[in-house]
């Protein structure tokens, strides 16, 4: 063969070898680009189901009958979105949205889907928000178990978590310590206490029997003090129809992870260096009591008191150890203990309340738009429906 059959021979592999490698590359750009194309068309659904979500809450806003609303078109070719509304508990709608892109039609090019569903409550705004609230009795004593006075004591004051974390120059006393008691030292301080905001004493009450401070140059009260002119109605705790989780039993180094979501279980206790996780927004109920000790505790996503409810149906419930708690602790039928060096920041509703040692208590004011419970039922208050957790479906 002579050298121009070679030459033809070499240019003819080559351009096979060009083509077979441009038509992979031609293969792998469509590839590419129907994959971005499927992302932007998924995320563009999904921007759809929260635009869907956010109608429904406007609209529960205005109307607590509103159930939703078929497909509904943005505008031609810019997708649309579909909402579901259902009842779940008092006050507490089940949301779902779905955004579709481009249309709701699944034979068009491109067609997605997004669902969003959400548990929404529907409550009043109100002003100083009920921090503390003892059904019977409240008893704030820094002197501990040794009975002699500890040096920082108790600390009862407020912040507001959608402002940033808690510290000493963003607090304030923007709270109520409140008791329906009435009896002799039904609000007891003892030994070094500061309330910065304002103590209401139940219904008939001599605020000189029924406050008792000992003594008033270790403990002070930045607000007023006055005597309610009706008691405060708790709501009881009512379980829901949920899976029973049982007995959550964890100590040692044992660490157990939840996701956000709603919760059932007989009770809890935590010890040693034990901890409870929640990864997202959570509300729990608990059948008997909740005991906490050690190192670990109950950690609350983002450190947001807003992400986690704790309602207590039992007639104990004691926080101690070491951890700090993020939460509403709503246990109306309980005694409630509040021990050791761990802080509470949100706020907290039982029938007798005891804060002992050096825990502080720090009442978050974003709690005001969760619940009527935490807050007089005033004139002309605004209506909010506020998200309570949520989770994409699909």
């Amino acid at each position: 063969m002579n050298g121009h059959g070679s030459a033809l021979i070499f240019s003819l592999v080559m351009a096979g070898t060009l083509l077979v490698w441009s038509g992979g590359l031609l293969t792998y750009s469509t590839v590419a680009q129907r994959a971005t194309l499927r992302d932007w068309h998924q995320m563009k659904a999904f921007y759809l189901s929260e635009a869907g979500l956010d109608v429904a809450i406007h609209s529960l806003k205005e109307d607590p009958d509103y159930m939703g609303v078929d497909y509904t078109d943005i505008e031609n070719g810019s997708g649309g979105y579909s909402i579901w509304v259902g009842p779940a508990q008092s006050s507490q709608w089940r949301v779902r949205a779905t955004g579709f892109y481009p249309s709701n039609d699944p034979t068009a090019f491109g067609y997605t889907s997004r669902t969003i569903e959400a548990i929404v409550q529907r409550v009043k705004v109100a002003g100083p928000g009920y921090g503390v609230l003892g059904e019977r009795s409240i008893r704030f004593d820094s002197f501990g178990d040794d009975t002699e006075e500890d040096e920082r004591g108790v600390r009862v004051d407020s912040y507001n978590s959608r402002q940033g974390s808690y510290g000493l120059k963003e607090s304030r006393g923007n709270l109520q310590v409140v008791t329906n008691g009435h009896e002799r030292k039904a609000v007891a301080l003892m030994g070094r206490v500061a309330i910065l905001g304002d103590v209401i004493l139940g219904p008939g009450s001599d605020p000189e029997k029924t406050l008792w401070q000992t003594s008033k140059t270790w403990s002070w009260i930045e607000g007023e003090v006055r005597v309610a002119e009706v008691g405060t109605a708790l709501e009881p705790v009512e379980m829901p129809q949920l899976p029973d989780g049982g007995r959550l039993l964890i100590s040692g180094h044992e660490v157990v992870a939840l996701e956000g979501g709603l919760y059932r279980f007989r009770e809890i206790r935590i010890s040693g260096h034990g901890k409870l996780v929640f990864i997202g927004p959570a509300q729990v109920y608990v059948e008997e009591d909740i005991q906490v000790s050690g190192k670990g505790g109950i950690e609350t996503a983002e450190k947001l008191p807003t992400n986690l409810t704790l309602h207590v149906k039992g007639l104990r419930v004691s926080m101690g150890g070491d951890a700090d708690l993020f939460a509403k602790l709503n246990a109306p039928d309980a005694t409630v203990e509040i021990l050791g060096n761990g802080d509470l920041y949100g706020a907290v509703i039982g029938r007798e309340i005891i804060v002992r040692g050096s825990a502080d208590v720090h009442y978050d004011e974003a709690l005001n738009i969760y619940d009527d419970a935490l807050n007089p039922a005033r004139n002309s208050n605004p209506i909010q429906v506020v998200v309570l957790s949520w989770r994409q479906l699909n």
